[in-house]
């Protein structure tokens, strides 16, 4: 039951973080225009790019670290401790180069203010501490916490946001987002850990420093085609090929988000059965992960491509036209990111296969920087989209290599082939509600209801066996006997 409780706040989570981006980044979209979302997610994904590198892998180890010692309270402060001085120490460490760029490199000393601000936001992303939340189970505290701290931030975007050069402003916005995000955290942490108990002079650093470095690399690897593509679009076309990609990207991302926070809610619990050898029940929920990701994947990333330019006139406005190739090129990544967390983390990360999954990503690296530097200064964004498409499908490939070889998922290409075909109905209510030349806004309303009813008459109806089926009355059945 506390799975399916997690699963539902962590969907709940991901949707509010759909929500509010489909809220405000048509309104940014248009007030900055092209040019100034270019700049600004270009000085975003700079700084996140930083953060990521900056955490040595914390973000993946330590949900497991803490999830196997939330038993244990002193064992879980000396872990919390440990881990985070670690990502205090390189991130102060990062704070010095960063702060070099900003004089040294042409592209960021033009826009020295915007830059700056862009390095606070770096640097509070040490205090933001997702991975201790997640790894003890508070998916509730982590949706409610995002829900209200990013309502009023929506709130101050409409109020303050209203010219193209405001694009300090908002990241100057990010900053105080993420400075409430660590205040509350820390209040909040101190429920499940006391500090006092904690020696300084006890604490074993090095102990973390082994994996953390294997999951380091892996984690540069993998910044490199998956952060850095932005920064690398920039640096070799300009700021509006950056604004059109982004938009692109930004819709595909937050559906990824969706799907993720199904497997995220499951892996601390998968961790704790792993380590506990209850493998049947292990294999179950990886079972039920996968379908589920595909059952919603592929009607969703079909639906995306099939609606690409009344989407994009819709959240983006006419002057984003050329983001709608990109976005089709780069929907399959709905579903192939999303298996690559199920065979990457839940099957290689949990059996602590981290030296398999640093040569996916070094794999994934070396192709991206290549194809990057051949076709981006040609086809600019969309180069870059097809870079990410290749390469997430080349990672996704060599982890099903190696997960494959310590366990299966039944049925896989049998499932997959049976989902494809019934999403081919979305492609024939798609065609015919176009051809009746109705209003973008209309199409796509009418589009989706008729989508939705299908979907749910497939799942809930047709089909005898459906993890969706059996999800939904598990929770259904817990709010009955409340």
């Amino acid at each position: 039951m506390q799975t399916q409780k997690n699963i539902f706040y962590n969907v709940l989570l991901a949707l509010s973080q759909v929500l509010f981006p489909l809220i405000t980044f048509p309104y940014i979209a248009r007030v900055l225009g092209p040019e100034n979302i270019g700049l600004y997610n270009f000085s975003e994904s700079y700084a996140r790019y930083f953060a990521l590198v900056a955490a040595l892998g914390i973000s993946v180890y330590g949900v497991r670290e803490i999830a196997k010692k939330q038993s244990n309270p002193q064992a879980l402060a000396f872990t919390f401790v440990e881990l985070f001085l670690i990502n205090l120490i390189a991130t102060c460490f990062l704070s010095v180069v960063y702060i070099a760029t900003i004089f040294e490199v042409d592209k960021l000393a033009a826009y020295p203010d915007l830059f700056f601000w862009s390095f606070i936001f770096f640097f509070l992303q040490v205090f933001v501490l997702e991975w201790f939340f997640t790894g003890i189970n508070q998916f509730k505290f982590i949706a409610v916490r995002f829900f209200f701290i990013r309502l009023l931030f929506v709130v101050a975007l409409f109020l303050f946001i209203k010219t193209s050069g405001d694009y300090v402003l908002y990241m100057k916005m990010q900053v105080m987002l993420n400075f409430f995000l660590g205040v509350i955290n820390f209040i909040y942490l101190r429920k499940f850990v006391d500090l006092k108990q904690v020696q300084f002079a006890q604490l074993n650093l090095k102990q973390h420093l082994k994996p953390l470095f294997i999951l380091f690399l892996t984690i540069f690897s993998i910044s490199i085609y998956l952060h850095f593509d932005t920064v690398l679009l920039g640096m070799l076309a300009d700021n509006e090929s950056v604004g059109y990609y982004s938009a692109s990207l930004k819709l595909v991302k937050i559906i990824i988000a969706v799907l993720a926070a199904i497997t995220a809610a499951m892996f601390p619990t998968m961790v704790k059965l792993f380590e506990q050898g209850e493998l049947d029940e292990f294999k179950k929920m990886l079972q039920q992960a996968f379908e589920l990701v595909i059952s919603i994947g592929i009607p969703t990333a079909v639906l995306v491509c099939l609606l690409a330019p009344e989407i994009v006139y819709l959240l983006f406005g006419s002057n984003f036209n050329l983001a709608i190739l990109p976005l089709r090129i780069t929907t399959p990544l709905i579903i192939i990111v999303s298996l690559s967390t199920i065979y990457g983390f839940q099957i290689l990360s949990v059996h602590a296969k981290d030296k398999q999954i640093l040569m996916a990503a070094i794999a994934g690296m070396v192709f991206s920087l290549v194809l990057s530097f051949l076709i981006i200064p040609i086809y600019k964004q969309n180069g870059a989209a097809v870079t990410i498409l290749l390469t997430e499908a080349l990672v996704l490939s060599v982890f099903i290599f190696f997960s494959r070889k310590i366990i299966k998922i039944n049925n896989s290409i049998q499932f997959l082939l049976k989902e494809m075909i019934y999403a081919l109905p979305y492609c024939l209510i798609t065609f015919i509600i176009k051809e009746q030349s109705y209003t973008p806004i209309i199409t796509v309303a009418a589009i989706l209801i008729f989508s939705c009813s299908w979907f749910l008459a497939l799942h809930f109806k047709i089909l005898k066996k459906s993890v969706l089926q059996s999800f939904v009355s598990v929770i259904i059945l817990k709010r009955i006997k409340k």
